[in-house]
């Protein structure tokens, strides 16, 4: 073979190289709803530099129901070329929510020349190159939301219901907050709804006392996830007036009341407003705050910016934590009779109490005996408490358990637990002698409550050990009964 022969053979040899390529593709929209249509573009090349890819021809293939099944001729496509397509598609209005696929096929003949180094001669041959994409395609029945309130006045602080309606898809981790100025929720800055199908409702209370009087658009930020579980916001508007009473009072709880007892509530009371005469309160009869021998709580005449002291005796029929209660105002300004309602956090501690009892084994105590104190700890108090420790404490033992402090956990109303201490009695003079029981725990609201219980024990000499008559004197200072027998068998509390 001469040189001329040899290097066409070897720039022949380049041209088998050749391939399709798809890339580049776009669906506009990005998500459709069932019913909807749309299109996709995509690229096909011949990335080859030396090959061109004849009779190229493109076949897109989709489920029925969406509607993209289209075949395109391309024709020839030179080394480093490229065709754009644009394949239109019109979804069933039946399609459920789910990521379908568009499946792509490119395929064309490259022309590759083969040279017989022993006969010299020359042949053609064709081969099919194929190329394969599959293109995603979001089909969603989107949440059609809306919004409605109970009542389209807001005050100062508003009790509302507030309604989403949904005509779309499901809706799923719903959630809302306020985005208008001065305008928000009492003591929490977002409502969760969840899952919304339909409809849902929630009780809110919106304070108001940031915003200026007049008519306006109250604006709610709804964050939801749709059937596929992407997630969205959406701003939706609600027509309201605000219209704030002339009066504007402040009430600041001085210190917690006790649920479900006679208790006094010491508030201050701060008129920020205008002067006015012959202010009065009462809480509604569906707040759980019930009044002590009276029906309203007069509070008097208040000049601009004067506070005052007022002791209310009630009783709270609500749980421990906070609360946010009801109440309706009235007052004189200007001359003429006002009224109004308000909303106040009412603080409310548990009204949570522990007894406390002990026995020894063997008895009596001894001095330098060594004996095991069961130390019985009974809720007294109206709801259950956690966390309850217990820890024993005298000069005339010594504790030979490891663990001074004892752990029981959860007591339910009218419940009992026990733990038990090794101890060593002292060398000491027979008699009384004063020990001390710590109980540690968390109340129904929270709280941390440490009580300390005194208690006095009776120590016998040793001559009196053998005749096994001695008993344990326990003197505990506490608000229940003295023994197992009242903590098992006391009637609960009778709430007012």
């Amino acid at each position: 073979m001469n040189a001329k022969n040899a290097l066409f053979a070897l720039l022949l040899l380049g041209y088998a190289f050749a391939g399709l390529s798809i890339s580049d593709y776009s669906v506009s929209p990005e998500t459709i709803e069932p019913g909807g249509s749309g299109y996709i573009t995509l690229t096909v090349s011949n990335p080859s530099e030396t090959d061109t890819v004849d009779l190229v021809t493109v076949s897109v293939s989709s489920a029925e129901s969406l509607g993209a099944n289209r075949q395109f001729a391309v024709g020839d496509l030179e080394q480093s070329s490229s065709t754009t397509l644009t394949v239109p598609f019109q979804s069933s209005p039946s399609l459920r929510s789910r990521i379908y696929t568009v499946d792509v096929t490119a395929r064309g003949t490259v022309e590759t020349y083969v040279y017989n180094s022993v006969t010299g001669d020359f042949r053609v041959e064709s081969s099919v190159v194929t190329k394969l994409a599959t293109i995603p395609i979001k089909v969603v029945k989107a949440p059609i939301l809306s919004i409605s309130l109970s009542s389209e006045n807001l005050e100062d602080i508003t009790e509302q219901t507030i309604t989403i309606t949904n005509s779309g898809g499901n809706a799923s981790n719903l959630r809302m907050s306020i985005t208008s100025s001065g305008v928000g929720f009492l003591n929490t800055d977002e409502v969760l709804f969840g899952a919304v199908e339909d409809s849902a409702q929630q009780a809110v209370t919106i304070d108001a006392r940031g915003a200026s009087d007049g008519a306006t658009k109250l604006a709610f930020l709804v964050t939801y996830r749709d059937e596929l579980g992407e997630e969205h916001n959406a701003t939706k508007e609600v027509p309201v007036t605000i219209k704030k009473g002339e009066g504007d009072f402040r009430f600041s709880q001085q210190a917690p009341v006790t649920t479900g007892e006679d208790d006094t509530l010491t508030m201050i009371v701060t008129n920020s407003g205008d002067p006015v005469q012959d202010l009065q309160l009462t809480f509604s009869t569906s707040s759980g705050v019930v009044l002590r021998g009276l029906n309203k709580v007069e509070v008097g005449n208040l000049a601009r910016g004067e506070s005052r002291e007022i002791s209310i005796p009630l009783v709270a029929n609500l749980q421990p934590g906070t609360n946010n209660v009801n109440a309706s105002l009235s007052w004189v300004e200007q001359g003429e009779n006002r009224e109004g309602s308000i909303t106040i956090p009412l603080s409310v501690k548990s009204d949570s109490e522990v007894g406390v009892y002990l026995e020894a084994n063997p008895t009596p105590l001894v001095a330098g005996g060594q004996h095991t104190l069961s130390v019985t700890v009974s809720n007294l108090g109206s709801y259950s408490i956690q966390g309850v420790t217990v820890g024993l404490d005298s000069d005339a033992l010594t504790l030979l358990t490891v663990q001074p402090e004892q752990y029981i956990g959860g007591l339910d109303k009218d419940d009992f637990s026990s733990v038990q201490y090794k101890v060593l009695v002292g060398n000491v003079q027979p008699g009384n002698h004063n020990a001390t029981v710590e109980v540690r725990y968390k109340d129904a609201s929270g709280a941390r409550i440490t009580e300390t219980k005194p208690v006095v024990i009776r120590i016998e000499a040793p001559a009196q050990s053998g005749d096994g008559t001695g008993t344990l004197l326990l003197l505990i200072v506490v608000l229940g009964g003295a023994g197992y027998w009242y903590f098992r068998m006391r009637k609960p509390k009778v709430k007012q």
